[in-house]
C-alpha cells in the first residue's frame, strides 16, 4: 500500500473527523497521512442511510474523478483483514464503475456509535438524500444515539424546526411517501398534505396534485379547503364512446364481459370468468393463434 499526502476534508465532515497523527490507525499510517488501499478490501458500511443512488449523478462523479483523481479519501475502520466503510460510499462506487484497483482512504479506530454518526452525517451533509431518507436519517440518530432534535441540528448545520418538518414526512401514508420519493411531488406538497388529519382524503388530495398537476400553492389552497369541512372527490373520467364499442365487441367474440380501463399512460384490460372451466376455455382462444 502506497502513502500519500492528505488534503482537506471540507468544513462539514472535517470539523467531524479531523486528520492528524489522533485519526489515523498507528499500524497504517504515518501520521497526517492517507494510504492507497485495493477497492476489493473495503466492505459497505452496514448503517449506510443511502437506499437509492442517483446513476446520472455517480457518471458525473466517475468523470470527475477520472479528470482530477478522488481529492476527498475515504473513511474506513479496520475490519478483519481489510476495511469497512464509514464514509464515502458513492466514491467508492464511482471508483468501481472506473474500474480503479485503488482508492485513498484515512484509517481510524471508530466504535460503533460514533461510526453510525459519521455515516449519517457525512451523507446527510454531502449525498442529497431525498427528503424521506433524510428524515429516516435523522430518525436514526435520534434512536439510536438517543440525541434530540435540537443536537441533531447541531450536528448536521440545521434549525431544530427543519429537523422536526422533515421527521413530520414520515408520519404520511405510504403512498405519498412512494411518491414524494419518486418525484412525483415535490416536499413542498408533501408537508401540506401533512395538515389534513384524514388518511383518506389525504390520498384523494394526492391523487388530484398529480392528475392535476397542482403547484403547491394551488395544494395548500385545497388543504385549507378540506380543513374548512370541503369533501375531496376523484376526477370523473369521461367515457369514451370507442372504448365503450371494442368492450362490447370483445365480449361478444370472448362470450366474457371485457373491461377497459384507459388511464393518462397505457391503461389495462379486465377480462371475467365464471368458473375454471371458463377460465380454460378463455385462455384456449387465445392459444389458437399459437
Amino acid at each position: 500500500m502506497s502513502v500519500k499526502n492528505s488534503r482537506g476534508l471540507g468544513r462539514g465532515l472535517d470539523a467531524l473527523i479531523p486528520i492528524g497523527n489522533d485519526n489515523v490507525s498507528t499500524s497504517d499510517k504515518p501520521e497526517g497521512n492517507f494510504l492507497n488501499v485495493p477497492v476489493n478490501s473495503i466492505e459497505p458500511n452496514p448503517v449506510q442511510p443511502r437506499q437509492t443512488f442517483n446513476d446520472e449523478s455517480l457518471a458525473d462523479l466517475a468523470e470527475s474523478i477520472k479528470e482530477n483523481g478522488i481529492i476527498q479519501p475515504l473513511i474506513v475502520v479496520k475490519s478483519g483483514s481489510g476495511y469497512e466503510l464509514i464514509a464515502g460510499e458513492r466514491r467508492l462506487r464511482a471508483a468501481k464503475v472506473l474500474g480503479l484497483s485503488e482508492v485513498p482512504v484515512i484509517v481510524r479506530d471508530g466504535k460503533e456509535l460514533k461510526k453510525l454518526e459519521l455515516a449519517l452525517v457525512e451523507n446527510i451533509q454531502r449525498d442529497n438524500l431525498n427528503a424521506i431518507e433524510e428524515a429516516l436519517a435523522y430518525q436514526k440518530l435520534m434512536g439510536e444515539l438517543s440525541l434530540t432534535q435540537e443536537e441533531v441540528a447541531g450536528r448536521v448545520g440545521k434549525s431544530r424546526s427543519q429537523i422536526a418538518n422533515k421527521i413530520r414526512l414520515l408520519s404520511l401514508p405510504v403512498e405519498i411517501k412512494r411518491a414524494l420519493n419518486t418525484g412525483q411531488i415535490s416536499e413542498g406538497h408533501a408537508r401540506a398534505l401533512l395538515a389534513i388529519i384524514n388518511t383518506e382524503q389525504q390520498i384523494l388530495l394526492l391523487g388530484l396534485i398529480i392528475s392535476r398537476k397542482l403547484s403547491v400553492r394551488e395544494t395548500e389552497k385545497k388543504v385549507s379547503e378540506v380543513i374548512s369541512g370541503q369533501k375531496l372527490k376523484k376526477d370523473k373520467v369521461e367515457s369514451d364512446p370507442d372504448v365503450a364499442q371494442i368492450e362490447k365487441e370483445l365480449s361478444e367474440t370472448l362470450g366474457s364481459k371485457v373491461t377497459i380501463r384507459p388511464k393518462r399512460k397505457g391503461g389495462s384490460i379486465t377480462i371475467n370468468y365464471d368458473s375454471d372451466e371458463d377460465r380454460e376455455r378463455i385462455i384456449g382462444f387465445f392459444m389458437k393463434g399459437n
